[in-house]
């Protein structure tokens, strides 16, 4: 989901997300391509959805569920997937449906600074929750650290969104450290060691 995600994004979908600059072009891409734009947010949720999935599955199998801590990092997945799902669905919905709009100049950063603020305020708490369960999960296995390190590495990428947005060049670094990791994940199976 990570690999469609962002080559979705980074081909299809990026006239659509072209935030800064004259936003005309971007307007007349959503009003034109209203599927491509829905798909392409569709896809962000359903990686949203793999993210909380695994880490809810890490936490599972490596760390301990009576643990406050690990009750405590659930509760910020939740936290961050909510708000990341909050700001995706404002551009899909509030989106389309403002661009038609004479005030379309005054709307249009409202709507863009929401679903913004909420993406990035979810991705900040999520890329802690992420970094802790990495930490965690190489504190519990410290024969693994580097494969573990490609997960702390990915949430610590996460972390300055709110800040970085709207140049998310920084989600790229992110996702190939995700991306690496999962793969390891899906290789690894955690009894052959045993």
């Amino acid at each position: 989901i990570t690999v469609v995600t962002v080559l979705y994004v980074l081909l299809i979908m990026r006239p659509g997300l072209r935030l800064v600059g004259v936003s005309f072009p971007r307007q007349a891409w959503i009003i034109e391509n209203p599927m491509l734009w829905l798909l392409g947010l569709w896809l962000w949720i359903a990686l949203i959805l793999c993210w909380m999935w695994v880490l809810l599955s890490l936490m599972g199998t490596y760390l301990p569920a009576h643990h406050v801590g690990t009750m405590l990092r659930s509760g910020l997945l939740s936290i961050g997937a909510t708000l990341m799902v909050a700001g995706t669905v404002t551009w899909m919905a509030a989106l389309p449906a403002v661009l038609p709009l004479r005030s379309v100049n005054e709307l249009l950063p409202l709507v863009d600074g929401l679903a913004l603020g909420l993406f990035g305020a979810g991705t900040f708490i999520g890329g802690i929750a992420t970094t802790w369960i990495g930490i965690d999960v190489i504190r519990h296995r410290p024969m693994r650290i580097m494969p573990y390190a490609l997960g702390v590495a990915a949430g610590a990428a996460v972390i300055p969104t709110s800040f970085l947005l709207p140049f998310p060049w920084h989600l790229l670094a992110a996702a190939l450290c995700w991306f690496i990791w999962c793969i390891f994940l899906g290789l690894y199976h955690p009894r052959s060691s045993v």
